[in-house]
């Protein structure tokens, strides 16, 4: 283990390369000053913008210096320049170095914050070191963009963090589809990746060098000494779309994805680490195409399963265009070590398009530690795989696999990061001695020191019946995580929705004898009543959301999404909350909105009665693009009764493989004379990946079509059992093996169903997988 360098010697051989070849240092204060520096600069000047915030700065560079006398432009003091709203640099000449800027609270309107182009003027030898982005997203999920683009040759970018993008878009990306691009030999390198929130479609690549159009093309790229902590955007963390390029000396944290040679050949994966820590959906190295080589890496704890494994080789796709799978051939897997990695699959995604196996593939001198009952899968057992001269550690594997021999290591004691690792050594697997353990200490602009958030006591805000009109200001004054406590039995009249803009709970007091009822006395209809708006979370608890009263206009939602799409995602959790008299087909009782993205949402111990509407909506994404609305949900302890619409609906149309979600559990609940019109659905999960229906009681449901309707990839985690079924529809789902042995066919007897008691009132074999009762508790 190397190492930190001394930041102050970092800095100051910085600078001093900066200077080298000084000829005038240059202060500027505004853009004015800036932008006529900028054309004034000679080779060798030092362009310094004063410290302080810079909004809507626009950094054209179209003059040159040389590789004895580059142009710099640099902060005053590294990260005392902070550039917000709408502010990008256009790198369009050749040596230039731009040093120390801060991105945050911001985006670029147009193209990326950083282009190394400007229009026709491709960039050369140009830096973009010590530099941050953070909280420069742009405001809806949906629009396109990407942070750093990388044209012409042999740039560079080093030594920057680069943070949690949260809209579509690759962040970083390298362009080959201009011949001056191409053969670039770029270095990224030293940069902390701070992390990518689930994007919850495609496009959420933290790198991606090349596109398949060009991916015969040689890009040449080195990627190295990066730390890559909680990419978890999709599946691939970076996407290698191009031929010849090396990926060394990385360290991989915790990333719910792997390293994808997605396209193109000839690509070295060398000497790098995937630490997962059994993480869902962390993985490590996935291969594609032919001629590459994947050597001397350290696979650890790695969760992921199938195409999120912790190493997989594909099957390829016969006489296979530019974008889908070509054959793997002639690839080395040499000198690797795989410690309790969940899977090592040869032949991955396999079925009836993909039928090509690897061939001409060589799996030698590995070292293989697993937990599992075999060393490793291989789909097709065709002999395209050999496997030579590797050893492997197991307490279950009945017998060693052909190319393996069974060793008892030596390991060696690992401290990185705060964390302790036992890793085999010896002649086989990894020479640990080659690695570089990269983490946020030893890589990123040296100056960044992460704001450390302050954990405070939540105040709480109690509000009385009588000033139900005072709610939304007491909400808008309260500070993230406080409490609105309602602390009456009756009625809370509002007017307009509350706006939820952050992290608030709002909930009835405690020893409140009955739930305090929200009703709407506006003269029209309110949309919501709990609006989630961007920067917003909730948490309701022990609250009636009543959609009719009097003669007023009816709400169409108890809580919603606003309408406008964000980028920024939320968690919703409800408990212990009443949702009545949402008496139309458009009403429903909690609703998503295209273009917004919940983390979790979770839901227990509610009744959804007496409604026309749906109960909880999480299906606005409706463009088949593998887009969804939700990434785990789950719903437990709660009834749905009486209501002309289905109960829950989770979609997630098209078959793009390149997310986890959405996940979906359903437990203990009961749903009773719920949607049993012609072709209704009580339970609509499309295209989730993930998902568990149990312990549940469906009685006189979905009798005009189905309970429960699934339409899924033949890969996808899918469970429906301990369900009792009577007088309802059908259980539908695309390849017919989600549903379990233990469905039972009994008239389920409640305990008072006229007043909303829907517990068993005698079980009659109706037990669940916990050994209690089946439905709602």
């Amino acid at each position: 283990m190397k190492k930190r360098n001394n930041p102050l010697l970092l800095i100051a051989t910085l600078l001093l390369a900066m200077n080298a070849g000084y000829s005038q240092r240059i202060p500027v204060k505004d853009n004015q000053e800036l932008k006529s520096a900028l054309n004034k600069a000679k080779p060798g000047d030092s362009i310094v913008l004063a410290n302080g915030t810079w909004k809507d700065m626009p950094l054209f560079i179209t003059t040159s210096g040389s590789a004895e006398k580059p142009i710099v432009i640099m902060a005053e003091t590294p990260g005392g320049v902070k550039c917000t709203g709408n502010s990008f640099i256009r790198f369009g000449s050749d040596h230039v170095t731009v040093s120390g800027l801060h991105f945050t609270d911001g985006y670029a309107v147009k193209e990326s914050i950083v282009d190394f182009r400007k229009g026709d003027n491709l960039a050369n030898h140009c830096r973009l070191t010590q530099c941050v982005f953070e909280n420069f997203s742009k405001p809806s999920r949906s629009d396109d963009d990407h942070w750093i683009t990388l044209w012409g040759k042999k740039n560079r970018i080093d030594h920057c963090v680069i943070g949690n993008k949260l809209n579509t878009g690759t962040t970083l990306i390298v362009e080959l589809n201009d011949e001056r691009s191409q053969h670039n030999e770029h270095s990224i390198d030293s940069n902390y990746f701070k992390g990518r929130e689930p994007l919850g479609s495609n496009g959420g690549e933290t790198i991606r060098i090349g596109v398949s159009r060009y991916s015969l093309t040689s890009s040449n790229t080195l990627v190295h000494h990066n730390y890559f902590e909680r990419c978890n955007g999709e599946v691939e963390i970076i996407s290698v779309k191009s031929c010849n390029n090396r990926l060394t000396e990385n360290t991989f944290f915790e990333s719910e994805g792997g390293l994808v040679l997605r396209h193109g050949s000839g690509n070295i994966v060398l000497n790098n680490i995937f630490i997962g820590n059994n993480k869902p959906y962390t993985g490590g190295v996935r291969v594609i195409n032919p001629g590459h080589t994947v050597a001397n890496n350290l696979f650890i704890d790695l969760a992921g399963k199938g195409f999120h494994g912790g190493f997989t080789v594909l099957n390829g796709v016969p006489g296979s265009p530019l974008n889908r799978y070509m054959q793997v051939t002639d690839t080395d897997i040499h000198h690797n070590t795989f410690v309790n990695c969940k899977t090592i699959l040869f032949g991955a995604g396999k079925d009836e398009e993909r039928t090509l196996p690897p061939a001409r593939v060589t799996f030698r001198d590995n070292f293989i530690q697993t937990n599992n009952a075999t060393v490793y899968e291989d789909a097709n057992k065709d002999g395209g795989i050999t496997f030579t001269n590797n050893r492997y550690s197991a307490k279950t594997v009945a017998a060693a696999p052909a190319g393996f021999v069974a060793e008892k290591p030596t390991l060696t004691a690992i401290t990185w990061a705060g964390q302790q690792f036992k890793i085999p050594t010896g002649k086989y697997g990894a020479d640990l001695s080659k690695l570089n353990w990269m983490s946020a200490a030893n890589t990123g602009a040296v100056w960044f020191r992460p704001e450390q958030s302050v954990v405070r006591k939540p105040s709480v805000h109690t509000v009385a019946a009588a000033d139900s009109q005072q709610l939304n200001a007491i909400i808008n004054n309260a500070a993230p995580g406080d409490i609105i406590e309602l602390t009456e039995v009756g009625l809370y009249k509002i007017t307009d929705p509350l706006v939820i803009s952050k992290p608030v709970v709002i909930q009835s007091a405690a020893g409140l004898k009955a739930k305090p009822e929200l009703v709407s006395i506006a003269t029209t209809g309110l949309p919501a009543f709990m609006v989630i708006e961007s920067g917003g979370s909730l948490n309701a608890g022990g609250i009636i959301f009543n959609s009719a009263y009097e003669n007023y206009g009816a709400v169409r939602s108890g809580i919603a999404t606003a309408s406008k799409p964000t980028s920024a995602h939320y968690i919703l959790k409800v408990d212990g909350c009443e949702f009545i008299n949402f008496g139309e087909g458009g009403h429903v009782c909690i609703k998503a909105s295209k273009g917004t993205y919940a983390d979790s949402v979770l839901i227990s111990n509610c009744i959804f009665r007496n409604n026309a509407g749906m109960g909880i909506d999480y299906g606005a994404e409706k463009d088949d693009k593998g887009i969804y609305n939700v990434a785990y949900m789950r719903v437990e302890n709660s009834v749905f009764a009486n209501t002309l619409s289905g109960a829950i609906n989770v979609y997630r149309g098209g078959n793009d493989e390149s997310t986890t979600g959405p996940s979906v559990h359903i437990n203990h609940c009961t749903f009773h004379n719920v949607e049993n019109r012609m072709q209704g659905t009580v339970v609509k999960l499309i295209g989730v990946q993930v998902a568990s229906i149990t312990n549940s009681v469906f009685n006189f449901s979905g009798k005009g079509g189905r309970i429960i309707w699934l339409e899924e990839m033949a890969w996808d985690d899918l469970k429906v059992d301990y369900c009792n079924v009577y007088d309802s529809g059908r259980i539908s789902t695309f390849f017919g093996k989600a549903t379990g042995k233990n469905i039972r066919n009994r008239k389920p007897s409640f305990k008072d169903a006229a007043s909303n008691d829907f517990r068993l009132a005698q079980t009659n074999g109706l037990i669940g997988n916990d050994n209690k009762p089946m439905g709602v508790l």
